[in-house]
Protein backbone atom coordinates (compact mmCIF):
# COMPACT_ATOMS: atom_id res chain seq x y z
CA UNK A 1 0.00 0.00 0.00
CA UNK A 2 2.85 2.38 0.64
CA UNK A 3 3.91 4.82 -0.49
CA UNK A 4 0.46 6.25 -1.08
CA UNK A 5 -0.17 8.64 -3.98
CA UNK A 6 0.78 12.22 -3.06
CA UNK A 7 -2.82 13.43 -2.94
CA UNK A 8 -3.79 10.91 -0.23
CA UNK A 9 -2.88 11.88 3.34
CA UNK A 10 -1.63 8.78 5.14
CA UNK A 11 -2.22 10.26 8.60
CA UNK A 12 -5.90 10.62 7.77
CA UNK A 13 -6.51 7.41 5.82
CA UNK A 14 -4.88 5.04 8.30
CA UNK A 15 -7.60 5.73 10.87
CA UNK A 16 -10.38 5.06 8.36
CA UNK A 17 -9.47 1.41 7.82
CA UNK A 18 -11.16 -0.87 10.33
CA UNK A 19 -8.56 -2.83 12.34
CA UNK A 20 -10.64 -5.98 11.70
CA UNK A 21 -10.21 -5.48 7.94
CA UNK A 22 -6.68 -4.08 8.07
CA UNK A 23 -4.87 -7.08 6.60
CA UNK A 24 -1.51 -5.28 6.22
CA UNK A 25 -1.39 -3.44 9.57
CA UNK A 26 -1.98 0.09 8.35
CA UNK A 27 -4.21 1.21 11.23
CA UNK A 28 -2.30 2.30 14.38
CA UNK A 29 -4.38 -0.16 16.44
CA UNK A 30 -2.80 -3.11 14.64
CA UNK A 31 0.69 -1.56 14.77
CA UNK A 32 0.27 -1.13 18.53
CA UNK A 33 -0.70 -4.79 18.82
CA UNK A 34 2.47 -5.81 16.97
CA UNK A 35 4.58 -3.56 19.18
CA UNK A 36 2.90 -5.00 22.28
CA UNK A 37 3.40 -8.60 21.15
CA UNK A 38 -0.34 -9.27 20.89
CA UNK A 39 -1.63 -11.94 18.53
CA UNK A 40 -5.18 -10.79 17.78
CA UNK A 41 -4.41 -8.12 15.15
CA UNK A 42 -2.81 -8.29 11.74
CA UNK A 43 0.95 -7.80 11.56
CA UNK A 44 2.36 -6.20 8.39
CA UNK A 45 2.62 -8.78 5.62
CA UNK A 46 6.30 -8.34 4.73
CA UNK A 47 7.69 -8.79 8.27
CA UNK A 48 5.27 -11.70 8.67
CA UNK A 49 6.73 -13.19 5.48
CA UNK A 50 10.26 -12.91 6.89
CA UNK A 51 9.13 -14.75 10.02
CA UNK A 52 7.37 -17.42 7.95
CA UNK A 53 10.56 -18.03 5.98
CA UNK A 54 12.56 -18.41 9.20
CA UNK A 55 9.93 -20.79 10.64
CA UNK A 56 9.74 -22.81 7.41
CA UNK A 57 13.46 -23.52 7.60
CA UNK A 58 13.30 -24.34 11.31
CA UNK A 59 15.46 -21.40 12.38
CA UNK A 60 15.12 -20.85 16.11
CA UNK A 61 15.64 -17.18 16.93
CA UNK A 62 16.28 -17.74 20.64
CA UNK A 63 19.49 -15.92 21.56
CA UNK A 64 20.44 -15.25 17.92
CA UNK A 65 21.93 -11.88 16.98
CA UNK A 66 19.61 -10.38 14.37
CA UNK A 67 20.47 -7.17 12.56
CA UNK A 68 17.78 -5.39 10.57
CA UNK A 69 18.96 -2.72 8.15
CA UNK A 70 15.88 -0.54 7.79
CA UNK A 71 13.75 1.26 10.35
CA UNK A 72 10.44 1.78 8.59
CA UNK A 73 7.07 1.12 10.17
CA UNK A 74 6.36 -1.10 7.17
CA UNK A 75 9.19 -3.60 7.75
CA UNK A 76 12.06 -2.76 10.10
CA UNK A 77 10.36 -1.77 13.34
CA UNK A 78 7.55 -4.34 13.31
CA UNK A 79 9.99 -7.08 12.32
CA UNK A 80 12.23 -6.14 15.25
CA UNK A 81 9.27 -6.56 17.62
CA UNK A 82 8.33 -9.90 16.06
CA UNK A 83 11.90 -11.15 16.41
CA UNK A 84 12.14 -9.90 20.00
CA UNK A 85 8.98 -11.84 20.80
CA UNK A 86 10.85 -14.97 19.70
CA UNK A 87 13.82 -14.09 21.92
CA UNK A 88 16.28 -12.84 19.32
CA UNK A 89 18.74 -10.10 20.26
CA UNK A 90 17.83 -7.41 17.74
CA UNK A 91 19.75 -4.41 16.44
CA UNK A 92 18.04 -1.96 14.09
CA UNK A 93 20.35 -0.11 11.70
CA UNK A 94 19.74 2.20 8.76
CA UNK A 95 21.58 3.98 5.98
CA UNK A 96 22.88 6.60 8.42
CA UNK A 97 24.28 4.09 10.93
CA UNK A 98 27.94 4.79 11.66
CA UNK A 99 30.09 1.80 10.75
CA UNK A 100 27.20 -0.24 9.36
CA UNK A 101 29.65 -2.98 8.39
CA UNK A 102 30.65 -3.49 12.05
CA UNK A 103 26.99 -4.05 12.93
CA UNK A 104 26.08 -6.30 10.01
CA UNK A 105 29.11 -8.57 10.38
CA UNK A 106 27.97 -9.40 13.93
CA UNK A 107 24.64 -10.72 12.67
CA UNK A 108 23.70 -14.37 12.64
CA UNK A 109 20.52 -13.28 10.89
CA UNK A 110 20.77 -10.23 8.63
CA UNK A 111 17.66 -8.63 7.16
CA UNK A 112 18.15 -5.95 4.50
CA UNK A 113 15.17 -3.61 4.21
CA UNK A 114 16.65 -0.16 3.60
CA UNK A 115 15.54 0.37 0.01
CA UNK A 116 19.01 0.86 -1.46
CA UNK A 117 20.03 -1.38 -4.35
CA UNK A 118 22.80 -3.90 -3.58
CA UNK A 119 24.05 -1.97 -0.55
CA UNK A 120 24.92 -5.14 1.41
CA UNK A 121 28.20 -6.49 0.07
CA UNK A 122 30.12 -9.66 0.84
CA UNK A 123 32.41 -7.95 3.34
CA UNK A 124 29.34 -6.88 5.36
CA UNK A 125 28.19 -10.44 6.07
CA UNK A 126 29.65 -12.96 8.48
CA UNK A 127 30.33 -16.45 7.12
CA UNK A 128 27.29 -18.70 7.47
CA UNK A 129 24.86 -15.89 8.29
CA UNK A 130 21.24 -16.14 7.24
CA UNK A 131 20.57 -13.23 4.87
CA UNK A 132 17.03 -12.16 4.09
CA UNK A 133 16.64 -9.52 1.40
CA UNK A 134 13.43 -7.51 1.64
CA UNK A 135 14.50 -4.76 -0.75
CA UNK A 136 12.78 -4.14 -4.06
CA UNK A 137 14.88 -1.88 -6.28
CA UNK A 138 15.74 -1.46 -9.92
CA UNK A 139 19.36 -1.21 -11.01
CA UNK A 140 20.85 1.04 -13.67
CA UNK A 141 19.74 -1.47 -16.35
CA UNK A 142 16.14 -1.50 -15.10
CA UNK A 143 16.42 -4.99 -13.61
CA UNK A 144 14.80 -5.75 -10.28
CA UNK A 145 17.28 -6.34 -7.49
CA UNK A 146 17.35 -6.34 -3.72
CA UNK A 147 19.28 -4.50 -1.06
CA UNK A 148 21.81 -7.35 -1.02
CA UNK A 149 24.39 -7.91 -3.74
CA UNK A 150 23.14 -11.47 -4.19
CA UNK A 151 25.93 -12.73 -6.46
CA UNK A 152 28.62 -11.58 -4.00
CA UNK A 153 26.88 -12.53 -0.78
CA UNK A 154 25.64 -15.99 -1.81
CA UNK A 155 29.25 -17.20 -1.64
CA UNK A 156 29.51 -16.46 2.09
CA UNK A 157 25.94 -16.69 3.44
CA UNK A 158 24.64 -19.87 5.02
CA UNK A 159 21.20 -19.18 3.55
CA UNK A 160 20.02 -16.26 1.41
CA UNK A 161 16.77 -15.16 -0.20
CA UNK A 162 16.77 -13.90 -3.79
CA UNK A 163 15.07 -10.86 -5.31
CA UNK A 164 12.80 -11.45 -7.11
CA UNK A 165 11.39 -14.77 -5.92
CA UNK A 166 12.06 -14.56 -2.19
CA UNK A 167 10.29 -12.53 0.46
CA UNK A 168 7.94 -10.87 -2.05
CA UNK A 169 6.40 -14.20 -3.05
CA UNK A 170 5.80 -15.13 0.58
CA UNK A 171 4.41 -11.65 1.31
CA UNK A 172 1.67 -12.23 -1.27
CA UNK A 173 0.80 -15.52 0.40
CA UNK A 174 0.66 -13.88 3.83
CA UNK A 175 -1.65 -11.20 2.45
CA UNK A 176 -4.01 -13.85 1.08
CA UNK A 177 -3.92 -15.67 4.43
CA UNK A 178 -4.77 -12.44 6.28
CA UNK A 179 -7.69 -11.76 3.93
CA UNK A 180 -9.09 -15.22 4.63
CA UNK A 181 -8.62 -14.73 8.40
CA UNK A 182 -10.38 -11.35 8.25
CA UNK A 183 -13.29 -12.85 6.30
CA UNK A 184 -13.64 -15.67 8.83
CA UNK A 185 -13.53 -13.26 11.78
CA UNK A 186 -16.09 -10.94 10.21
CA UNK A 187 -18.36 -13.87 9.23
CA UNK A 188 -18.20 -15.30 12.76
CA UNK A 189 -19.26 -11.94 14.24
CA UNK A 190 -22.20 -11.69 11.80
CA UNK A 191 -23.33 -15.30 12.21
Amino acid sequence: MRPLPAHILEDRVKYEISPRKDVDSFNPVNIAKVMGGEQDGFAPCTPSAVMEILHHYGIDLTGKRAVIVGRSMVVGRPLAMMMLKENATVTICHTKTKDLKAETTRAEILVAAAGKARMIKKDMVSPGAIVIDVGINFDENGRMCGDVDFEEVKEIAGKITPVPGGVGSVTSTVLAKHVIQACRMLSAKEG
